[in-house]
């Protein structure tokens, strides 16, 4: 069985996939504008995050927007990106794990582990 990545990894694709997007021409400059204020908002979440070592450093609006901001840029550009470079798939795929281990810590609580 595969070794599951860890929420450290998870943000840290975030914030590598963010930084791709916006330096690729491929992508429009309003939507890497809105990609930077999402980047702004997750390095915040990470550095509460690597303080406390706790996900809820964040507030439930603020997450779901930047929750919209990136299902609003995968839709856009999932089908066109290549194969090779699916970075709108990548970050779905890692934020969507922060938000599910989000929602998992606020429902039942911080784990010792």
């Amino acid at each position: 069985m595969e070794k599951q990545r860890d929420i450290n990894s998870y943000f840290q694709g975030v914030l590598e996939n963010i930084n791709i997007i916006l330096d690729n021409n491929f992508y429009s400059d309003d939507d890497k504008k809105s990609l930077e204020s999402v980047k702004l908002k997750i390095e915040n979440w990470y550095a509460v995050y690597k303080e406390k070592n706790t996900l809820g450093g964040i507030e439930p609006k603020e997450l779901e927007n930047i929750g919209f901001e990136i299902t609003d840029f995968f839709d856009k550009y999932v089908i066109t990106e290549s194969v090779k470079e699916n970075y709108a798939e990548r970050l779905s795929y890692d934020f969507g794990h922060l938000e599910k281990d989000w929602k998992i810590e606020m429902l039942e609580g911080k784990k010792n582990g």
